[in-house]
């Protein structure tokens, strides 16, 4: 059988010494798919998949569900009162669904549900995005345990006792075994979806996630990193990428050129304080009408971040569906048509 066939729940990248025991594993239980693929530097690698049946639920913890849930309520009223909400602007961005069927950590393109009759199908200011947070990341991780230690976490505080994500060992902070079990659980929902462009914040989560959930675009489109659907800018350092020429060392078949610093300069320009929500949504805003819109793919993936989509979904676009507006669990994956409307 292919390996789209199964439900793809865990994965981990063993190098080629380790295949005859990768091999054996799967021989033994029937569960493990292993597949060897070259890269683009030419080396050798084992990607195992692992199946299961089980309930998707257990991707995400029940500490990780609720803060989702919280998170929805109290982010809105942050935006509210901050003044970033019903703020009008030149155009008009507009979300709506394009799937009835919903599932806990994907709301994605039922592609029966559109063309054909759409007459926004072929409207070149339409156009469907599939946006995908990030897996967990070792920063997420950390935050997690102190919730479940019951500590509050002070995210406006460069006090590393209030706020552990302003640590220097946060930077640019990896997946967890969690979050790549996570993105690899994404990939056969994302095989499914037909991306033109592959877009990526520069942040190393963003990337990793962007390599297992959507492996199987990566020779039909191409793929690009973009500073515009980072998360937000100064103080924390969990937000800190690396230079580019590190980091296009690792993804050499992604296109970094619309990167304009090779050092983090739009992050270290807010120094010790972090990006207003109203500062976020006006970058939002920039890169939605001034990238995405001008692109001329009409089936777009981009991979970013949590409260970035929550800003973006909230505060920028103009979203009726309460499904699409929710906090994103890690590594979840929703579709929606956006239109783009002059005033």
């Amino acid at each position: 059988p292919t390996p789209n066939a199964f439900r793809r729940i865990g994965a981990v990248r063993r190098s080629a010494a380790a295949w005859t025991a990768a091999a054996a594993a799967a021989a033994g239980n029937g569960k493990e798919i292993c597949e060897t693929a070259i890269s683009p530097r030419g080396d050798a690698e084992v990607l195992c998949t692992i199946s299961d049946e089980g309930d998707r639920s257990t991707l995400w913890s029940d500490v990780a569900i609720n803060a989702a849930r919280q998170f929805t309520i109290t982010q809105r009223k942050k935006l509210e009162d901050s003044g970033a909400l019903d703020v009008e602007r030149p155009i008009r961005i507009v979300g709506t669904p394009v799937s009835d069927d919903c599932g806990l950590g994907d709301c994605v393109l039922d592609y029966g549900d559109v063309g054909g009759g759409d007459a926004s199908a072929n409207d070149p200011d339409s156009k469907i995005i599939h946006f995908q947070r990030h897996g967990q990341g070792y920063h997420n991780l950390i935050c997690d345990m102190w919730r479940e230690l019951g500590r509050p976490i002070d995210f406006d505080s460069p006090d590393p006792n209030l706020n552990p994500v302003v640590r220097p060992e946060f930077l640019d902070p990896p997946l967890t075994a969690l979050g790549t079990k996570q993105c690899a659980a994404q990939r056969d929902l994302c095989s499914k979806l037909s991306p033109e462009l592959v877009v990526a914040s520069p942040m190393l989560r963003c990337l990793q996630t962007a390599r297992l959930s959507f492996r199987d675009h990566v020779e039909a489109a191409p793929w690009t990193c973009h500073e515009g659907c980072r998360e937000e800018l100064g103080l924390l350092v969990g937000n800190r990428r690396r230079p580019v020429r590190e980091i296009r060392e690792d993804y050499p078949e992604v296109d970094f050129s619309e990167l304009e610093h090779d050092e983090d300069v739009p992050w270290e320009e807010y120094g010790d304080r972090r990006e207003t929500l109203v500062e976020k949504s006006e970058r939002i805003y920039d890169f939605l009408t001034g990238y995405v819109r001008s692109r001329p793919e009409q089936e777009i993936a981009i991979v970013c971040h949590s409260a970035y989509l929550f800003t973006l979904l909230n505060a920028v676009m103009e979203v009726e569906d309460e499904g699409l507006r929710s906090w994103f669990l890690t590594s979840e994956v929703r579709s929606l048509r956006m239109t783009f409307v002059e005033r």
